[in-house]
């Protein structure tokens, strides 16, 4: 076990584990801990106690399992459906409903947990998966980086390969940059309201990660370069208007400070804009038309954010009303 634990973590840290794998985990770990975070988001005084019997509850339930229904940890080898059957009562069995309906329950709040809400610090910590999550996207771009690098400088560099290290270079800044922010960003004035605008603006950040799943197209040469081009001329807008939203940015549909200058002058959402130039280069370097039906989604997606976004901004600040009726959500003189 100690050995094959090695191994993943080398494999994370190389950044040979696909996105999706990671999102799959990521997932998993979350429905896993979901007593525990809704106690905690609740501010609940048995938030503690959830924990406590959180974190060992899938080794209790596996020796539950094993003592009292021990033929049904029995699975003929290949039976992938016994596998995932035992795995979701081991983790999400009785013990774990119980403990989320609990969670759920009217309770006293905590005074504490309260307070540590509304710091900084806070924010931060609820950040720290999208941290890691941009800094391993970072991450499984160094090696085709390092490679492609050692080719310009010896001077052997094909278009395409200048073109690619332009392209990743700018996605690995976007990336850092995002976790620059994420760090310094101002506490939140306001969020929204419920799980919907939550689930949407996690679909919406996720979705495009399933392209990335899909077999590589056979493109040829100058397809090749536009795609690598639309994705890092993507990039790179996506990098100087994060760069203007600064300290306001988010991921889920919160309101810090308004910003209306730079390109915010003329779009309400630029940075999904030219997120979605980056979507379509992406699109492209994989197989249609399940590429385009993910794109397709992950812009509709995109668009139900901007709608969700906007109404914590309404709430928050009364002349974003106006702002709104005269600046385009995207595309000036478009949409």
């Amino acid at each position: 076990m100690p050995q094959q634990l090695s191994a993943v973590l080398h494999q994370i840290l190389t950044g040979q584990v696909k996105g999706a794998v990671l999102l799959s985990v990521a997932l998993v770990l979350f429905l896993y801990f979901l007593p525990s975070l809704v106690a905690f988001n609740r501010a609940q005084k048995r938030f503690w106690i959830i924990l406590f019997l959180n974190i060992p509850l899938t080794f209790v339930q596996s020796a539950i399992l094993q003592k009292f229904f021990p033929s049904l940890l029995v699975i003929e080898p290949g039976n992938l459906v016994g596998m995932v059957v035992i795995g979701l009562v081991a983790n999400f069995g009785i013990g774990w409903l119980a403990l989320l309906v609990w969670s759920l329950m009217p309770g006293i709040p905590d005074p504490w947990l309260l307070r540590a809400r509304e710091t900084k610090t806070y924010d931060a910590v609820a950040a720290l998966p999208l941290i890691l999550w941009f800094a391993y996207g970072a991450l499984q771009l160094r090696a085709v980086l390092a490679h492609d690098g050692a080719m310009i400088a010896a001077g052997t560099a094909s278009p395409l390969i200048w073109v690619r290290f332009f392209s990743l270079l700018m996605a690995a800044g976007f990336n850092l940059l995002l976790i620059y922010l994420l760090v310094v960003r101002d506490k939140p004035v306001a969020k929204a309201h419920g799980a919907v605008p939550r689930i949407f603006a996690v679909l919406g950040t996720f979705a495009g990660v399933g392209i990335l799943s899909l077999p590589v197209a056979q493109l040829g040469l100058q397809m090749q370069i536009l795609a690598a081009a639309l994705i890092g001329v993507g990039s790179l807008s996506a990098l100087l208007v994060l760069w203007r939203l600064g300290k306001s940015f988010s991921i889920m549909p919160e309101a810090r400070k308004l910003v209306t200058a730079g390109p915010y002058a003329h779009a309400r959402h630029p940075l999904y804009a030219v997120e979605m130039i980056t979507i379509i280069g992406t699109a492209l370097q994989y197989e249609a038309p399940r590429s385009w039906a993910l794109a397709l989604l992950v812009v509709g997606l995109l668009w139900i954010r901007s709608h969700f976004e906007e109404q914590v901004l309404t709430r928050s600040f009364p002349e974003y009303a106006t702002y709104r009726a005269k600046t385009a959500r995207f595309i000036p003189g478009v949409i």
